[in-house]
C-alpha cells in the first residue's frame, strides 16, 4: 500500500514543482490517459491533451499539492483502483498557503517493474 500512497504523493509534489514532464511521468507511457481537476473545463484524454491541459494548469498565479491522509485500494486485474483523501495546499507566488480538503481517484496500472503509474486520475474538492 505505501507505493499507491507514494504514487498518490508523488503527483503532489510534480503540481508543487509546476513541471509538466514530471507530472506526465507519473502516467502511464502510452497515449491512453485521462486528468480531470476540480474545476469546469479540467478534463483531457490522451497524452497531448492532457500535457496542454498541466501546462495551463502550471501557467496559473498559484501551485497546488496534496498528501494523501488516507487510501483505499481495489485491486482489478493488471492494476488498481485507488480512492485517497488527502490534505490540498494552495501555494501562492505571494507565499500564501491555503489548505483546503482533497480527494484523488483514479485507475493505476502495475507495469512490467512493478511500478504503479496513473492511467487515469480525477482530483475533487469534498465540500
Amino acid at each position: 500500500m505505501n507505493d499507491v500512497v507514494e504514487v498518490v504523493d508523488r503527483l503532489g509534489r510534480a503540481f508543487l514543482s509546476r513541471d509538466v514532464a514530471d507530472a506526465l511521468a507519473c502516467f502511464v507511457p502510452d497515449d491512453d490517459i485521462t486528468y480531470v481537476g476540480s474545476e469546469a473545463g479540467e478534463c483531457a484524454t490522451g497524452r497531448d491533451a492532457v500535457r496542454e491541459l498541466l501546462a495551463g494548469l502550471f501557467a496559473r498565479p498559484a501551485a497546488y499539492t496534496w498528501q494523501a491522509t488516507s487510501v483505499t485500494v481495489h485491486n482489478v486485474p493488471g492494476g488498481a483502483f485507488v480512492i485517497a483523501e488527502a490534505d490540498g495546499r494552495e501555494h501562492t507566488d505571494d507565499g500564501k498557503v491555503e489548505p483546503f480538503p482533497y480527494r484523488i481517484t483514479g485507475l493505476l496500472s502495475r507495469r512490467g517493474s512493478g511500478a504503479w503509474l496513473w492511467r487515469a486520475v480525477q482530483g475533487s474538492e469534498p465540500t
